[in-house]
């Protein structure tokens, strides 16, 4: 990762990664809050600013897929020359309690190039890293690691947090063992969740993360949207969109990249913020045509279809 740190502070890995996501209070967050149609848990673009000014966008979704019962994570992040010119992503698949099943992660820094493809079983982590420098040769390592008890890809950190048995609670301390995406390496890391704050009309959950020595704050929603992160020390700070062009502005963006990457090119409306401008463009609903009639009869016009849930998975907050 370079020196800017932008998906370490997107991610829920940090989250507390939020992020990416910092959002938590006293409430129980159960598993059954976390549910889609088509399994798509989040999806959206979110601006990066550095300093105020925006350097680039990244665009992120989440997935737990009844299928084959596995979470997906997925993302891409685009800065231009304020922003060290970065192209990077990440596609990690876990399984339903979370243990990490594989990953790729890609990085171009100006006209230098990391990928990472790693593999997990058996407790172990198998990781082939390809690094090709601006000048000379590429090198290829293979980095074996075997994984402590309770390791996850970082980038599933705000969910596994939410399907503890608790839930996410204000005042309360995560301590953490995660697989750092863009290293390959299994670092430790804290999650500080603060009080409740309102940050943009929303009520969110404050926390405060520390992973790879770097330090940041996400405001998360109680469904584990991250609305904003931010890192004090580097002025670096993300802000979740309602439309995809307030994200991208005139950064560019390739269609065609994205369809490999997320299989299509994703809409980025599954999140609060884009709900929240949806409804308050819709007109007020007409007047009842029978002022006797409100409403709906009980058992009468409502089909209430089943939603796939997220199997819940241990995990032991620290505090209160």
């Amino acid at each position: 990762m370079t020196d800017l740190n932008i998906p370490r502070l997107l991610n829920p890995k940090f989250i507390f990664k939020t992020l990416a996501c910092s959002f938590f209070l006293c409430i129980s967050l159960s598993t059954p809050d976390l549910q889609a149609d088509d399994g798509v848990l989040f999806e959206g673009y979110s601006k990066i600013l550095n300093g105020g000014v925006p350097v680039g966008y990244i665009i992120t979704r989440y997935e737990f897929r009844p299928k084959d019962q596995r979470f997906y994570s997925t993302y891409f992040l685009k800065t231009g020359q304020l922003g060290s010119d970065i192209t990077e992503s990440l596609r990690a698949v876990a399984s339903k309690n979370l243990e990490p099943i594989s990953y790729e992660y890609t990085s171009i820094v100006g006209k230098e190039t990391k990928v990472i493809d790693a593999k997990f079983a058996k407790k172990k982590m198998t990781a082939i890293v390809k690094t090709t420098p601006e000048k000379g040769p590429s090198k290829t390592i293979t980095i074996r690691e075997d994984l402590p008890k309770g390791a996850f890809l970082s980038t599933f950190l705000v969910y596994l947090m939410l399907k503890s048995d608790k839930g996410i609670q204000t005042e309360s301390k995560y301590k953490y063992t995660a697989i750092a995406e863009e290293d390959a390496k299994v670092l430790e890391g804290e999650a500080l969740v603060g009080k409740q704050e309102k940050y943009n009309g929303f009520q969110t959950f404050k926390i405060f993360n520390r992973f790879k020595d770097a330090r940041f704050v996400s405001y998360v929603t109680d469904r584990g949207e991250v609305l904003a992160t931010s890192s004090p020390a580097t002025g670096i700070a993300t802000e979740l969109m309602a439309k995809p062009s307030e994200a991208t502005g005139s950064f560019p963006v390739s269609s065609t990249i994205l369809k490999n990457l997320f299989g299509d090119v994703p809409i980025g409306t599954n999140n609060a913020v884009s709900k929240k401008l949806k409804l308050e463009a819709l007109p007020p609903p007409p007047p009842p045509t029978n002022p006797k009639q409100e409403g709906v009869p009980q058992n009468q016009g409502i089909i209430l279809k089943a939603q796939p849930k997220i199997p819940a998975a241990p995990a032991q907050p620290e505090g209160k």
